[in-house]
């Protein structure tokens, strides 16, 4: 059997000199730092912005919630006004009999308006009562006693205000929802930004106390 000669060929092998070694280490570490001071500069640009828009939201919500409860007092204050006119006008009335029921069914409208959790269909619909009752007793009053028409007239413009009122109380219900959900979403994302600028900034620290000892090493200041 023929001898077989195998040839094994050896990959040479370049070793680095220590001027080598820790030029590629102290490389590593500006890129890192580079990579790093980036980013900080990215999200610092970023929460700051954030933070703005939190801001902007959070204000928004303020107001929009301090308007829901000035409409609510506001819708109640102006029942109480038009109930004290009411009365008003019924003391002018000399033939209150003729009225009576009328003034019955007007004030037991008017204490639902003010105490009763209502849908806006039903105060709408109680507004329009309480209107449609006016005029019943419109029909009852002189004709030529303005200060009764007038007095009339001013109810039924207040009951007008109290049904704009809540249908812009309406119209509002959900925006604090939806503000309180984005102010949620951006504080979060703002914590979660400010929580990795922490950790960059402690590896910024790690390397440029890393960078600082291996240049002192390449000047021969120090031993590895």
């Amino acid at each position: 059997m023929p001898d077989i000669e195998t040839e094994v060929t050896n990959t040479p092998v370049t070793l680095l000199d220590d001027n080598e070694l820790l030029s590629i280490v102290i490389e590593k570490h500006n890129r890192f730092m580079g990579e790093y001071n980036s980013e900080l500069k990215d999200l610092e640009e970023n929460i700051g912005s954030g933070r703005s828009e939190y801001n902007r939201v959070s204000k928004e919500l303020e107001a929009l919630e301090t308007r829901l409860v000035v409409l609510k007092e506001k819708r109640h204050q102006l029942y109480f006004q038009a109930g004290k006119l009411r009365l008003k006008l019924l003391d002018t009335i000399s033939d209150r009999e003729e009225i009576q029921h009328l003034e019955s069914e007007i004030g037991n409208i008017e204490n639902k308006l003010q105490n009763a959790n209502l849908s806006s269909s039903e105060e709408y619909g109680y507004i329009d009562s309480i209107g449609s009752l006016l005029k019943e007793i419109i029909d009852i009053v002189p004709a030529n006693d303005m200060a009764q028409q007038a007095t009339i007239s001013s109810i039924l413009d207040i009951l007008e205000t109290a049904k704009a009122a809540r249908n812009e109380l309406d119209e509002m219900l959900d925006a604090p929802d939806e503000h309180r959900k984005e102010s949620i979403a951006l504080k979060q994302e703002v914590e979660d930004q400010e929580a990795r600028l922490t950790w960059l900034k402690r590896r910024v620290g790690l390397h440029k106390d890393a960078l600082g000892y291996w240049e002192n090493v390449g000047k021969g200041g120090g031993q590895q």
